[in-house]
């Protein structure tokens, strides 16, 4: 049982969280529109999952606060679409019908789970133990799902070679380049002839070697493209780019292919001191999931998606500095396993989610186009299990002492 001034502040926090969300401006010189999709934009499957996520603690607030289901969905939904009309007034937003059914359904998911909520956190001891194991396995399946989705896909279709390409949503590169390989594949601008070559040398499972000469030219204030190819449904299949002074590559995979985002590989800092006019030489090489990039001489190994990378995979922003980038991977990690630890009664049960932790952070790496787990990330992954029993002892006593704290009801008898 909750009190009541617990629910109020879990409310005033979810209310919060929406509307700083979904209300702040963006400066970006668009005109507002109404958008009827469900799912929409490159990024679309990824937007549908962001929001249920964010009106998940409101409907889990309302449910707890004694509201019926129906309610819950009601109220969540005239909150929404209250949201969706007043964004047609806040520069940079778009008002979108997808929006108001996503989160629609988190609510809904949020009241349910408010629900079932009570008979949850302390369980019979049987249950208890279902319910750890298919936690801690969920986790593990999660950090090969993660591997899984950050394969690189190149679909068949014809590619175009692109030379710091003016794109509509990267900055302009104001370099040049002079030459371009991949392999021994000359790329030069324009539709790519040797299409299916250059497709199996991406897709190589011995690895492939992208090499690129040119010109630097200004710093950009945000990502640009120095070589890119795409193909003709304008889908990106490679990019190599500045960002600012760090240095940018990523490639088409299965998580842009099911419009989902995705993090990139990043050297930080490698375009630093670097001026317009000075000579760029660049070499990206893929073996397995990990990346090799030498620019200039110095060279940066062992770059790529971790297990705990699948945070980008909803949203991944680009200006979000290095130090941030890594805070959240192993926020992500310890949160993947926390829920796991909350339900362990023995000691069996703790042996069984340990394993299905190393399974997940040395498996998914093992198995899938990861690269090896960074120590922080098993640090995350231990205090995830320490910090989830906890919160079960927490829970446990703030129950108990509700239950103390009930009037009895006695009878007297004359």
């Amino acid at each position: 049982m909750r009190r009541p001034s617990s629910r109020t502040g879990l409310l005033a926090f979810a209310l919060l969280a929406i509307l700083v969300a979904t209300l702040w401006p963006v400066y970006e010189a668009r005109p507002q529109t109404w958008v009827s999709c469900i799912v929409c934009g490159e990024h679309g499957v990824a937007d549908v999952l962001l929001n249920i996520v964010l009106f998940l603690p409101l409907g889990v607030a309302l449910g707890l606060g004694g509201r019926r289901i129906p309610q819950c969905v009601l109220l969540a939904a005239l909150l929404s679409a209250s949201i969706e009309l007043a964004q047609l007034l806040i520069p940079g937003r778009d008002a979108s019908l997808g929006d108001v059914v996503s989160n629609t359904i988190g609510a809904t998911l949020g009241a349910m789970l408010a629900r079932t909520a009570p008979a949850s956190l302390l369980p019979p001891p049987e249950r208890s133990t279902r319910l750890s194991r298919v936690a801690a396995l969920a986790a593990a399946a999660l950090c090969c799902v993660t591997g899984l989705l950050l394969a690189p896909v190149f679909p068949d279709s014809l590619y175009y070679g692109q030379w710091t390409p003016n794109l509509g949503h990267l900055e302009w590169y104001r370099g040049r380049v002079l030459d371009a390989t991949i392999g021994a594949l000359h790329v030069a601008p324009g539709p790519m002839s040797d299409t299916p070559l250059a497709r199996e040398l991406l897709r190589s499972a011995s690895g492939c070697s992208l090499h690129v000469r040119g010109i630097a030219g200004p710093r950009p204030a945000e990502l640009a493209s120095l070589f890119s190819i795409s193909d003709d449904r304008q889908r990106e299949i490679i990019l190599l780019g500045p960002d600012r002074d760090d240095l940018v590559f990523r490639f088409r995979t299965r998580a842009a292919a099911l419009r989902l985002d995705q993090p990139d590989i990043r050297v930080t800092d490698a375009m630093e001191g670097m001026r317009a006019g000075d000579s760029l030489d660049v070499t990206v090489t893929r073996e397995g999931g990990a990346c090799r990039v030498a620019l200039n001489g110095r060279t940066a190994a062992g770059l790529g998606p971790t297990v705990g990378s699948g945070w980008g995979l909803l949203m991944y922003p680009e200006a979000l500095p290095a130090v941030l980038k890594g805070l959240l991977s192993a926020v992500w990690v310890g949160a993947l396993f926390l829920p796991a630890a909350f339900w362990i009664r023995t000691r069996g049960e703790a042996v069984w989610v340990t394993a299905a932790l190393v399974a997940g952070l040395v498996g998914a790496p093992a198995l899938t186009p990861l690269v090896a787990t960074p120590a922080i990330q098993w640090a995350a992954a231990a205090l995830g299990l320490l910090t989830g029993a906890g919160l079960r002892v927490v829970v446990a006593r703030r129950i108990r002492g509700g239950e103390a704290q009930r009037p009895r009801i006695t009878s007297a008898v004359s």
